[in-house]
């Protein structure tokens, strides 16, 4: 689909303006693809969404957005070359740019930290979820059935369940993973339980009562959420290993990921837009 419409138009943008291999393989993977591809993304989500749940702003915000996206992505290097003496052009594609490198470091770290586990843990602490109807829904099992297929490869570590009770949870979540746990067979002496926790940055600062200074520590959450957990533990001082479990299409659409960029963003809310005023700079002078 994109890359079928993508690479001839490339062909032909090199044929017409005469663009070195470097500059346009560096088009290309820095920030025509990847947008590309989150365009593609958006796109099929939002068909998804309202083909799932009927008629959704949700759905047609990604549907739309997706598309411009994917539609603007490949005139980049058009834009570029033509109108790169016009200020307000020139500052558009240094945005759109700086945005697209954020996206491709974002993406590049989640699969840096979701590489084979390297360490044999000696605790393995699994963040909760929002349970569903009282219960473990399908995102907190996913983890659940993740931390606990690596306990039995370890069987000598102990879990640490964290998370904490939401208003609308009729009790702490780590109440629920226990349960889900003892019922899988793992015994009482091998869990923890954290159940002050209210978001992923009190899941570590509550979990890491549990935590000794020697210990072999390795996280497991959702795959999209593994990096904004490890970078909340780098900031407690627990050092550890994250196990991305992958998180099933119907539970996860590209909300999830946007909100997770967005906390990424953040995280990082000095550092990025001085980076984006930088790059403005740059394009005044």
């Amino acid at each position: 689909t994109l890359l079928s419409g993508l690479l001839p138009f490339l062909g032909l943008l090199t044929w017409l303006t005469g663009l070195t291999p470097v500059w346009l393989a560096s088009t290309l993977f820095v920030i025509v693809l990847p947008l590309g591809i989150l365009g593609e993304v958006l796109t099929h989500d939002g068909y998804w969404l309202l083909s799932r749940y009927g008629t959704s702003a949700k759905g047609y915000f990604f549907l739309v957005g997706g598309f411009l996206v994917m539609v603007f992505a490949p005139l980049f290097p058009v834009l570029w070359l033509l109108w790169r003496s016009v200020l307000i052009v020139k500052l558009m594609l240094a945005i759109y740019g700086y945005v697209a490198v954020l996206i491709d470091a974002y993406l590049l770290a989640m699969v840096i930290n979701a590489l084979p586990l390297t360490i044999k843990p000696t605790k393995i602490l699994i963040l909760g979820a929002g349970l569903i109807k009282g219960g473990v829904g399908p995102v907190l099992r996913r983890r659940l059935l993740g931390g606990l297929a690596l306990y039995q490869r370890f069987p000598k570590a102990e879990l640490i369940m964290s998370g904490g009770q939401g208003d609308d949870e009729p009790e702490p979540e780590a109440v629920a993973m226990h349960r889900f746990a003892r019922q899988k067979g793992v015994p009482e002496s091998a869990i923890r339980l954290e159940t002050n926790s209210t978001n992923t940055a009190t899941n570590l600062s509550e979990a890491k009562r549990f935590i000794n200074s020697g210990d072999r520590v390795v996280l497991v959450t959702s795959d999209y959420h593994l990096l904004r957990s490890l970078l909340y533990a780098r900031r407690q001082g627990v050092n550890c290993q994250g196990l991305a479990v992958h998180t099933p299409h119907f539970t996860f659409t590209c909300n999830a990921f946007i909100r997770e960029l967005g906390a990424y963003t953040i995280i990082h809310r000095y550092l990025i837009p001085l980076g984006l005023v930088l790059v403005i700079i740059l394009c005044l002078i």
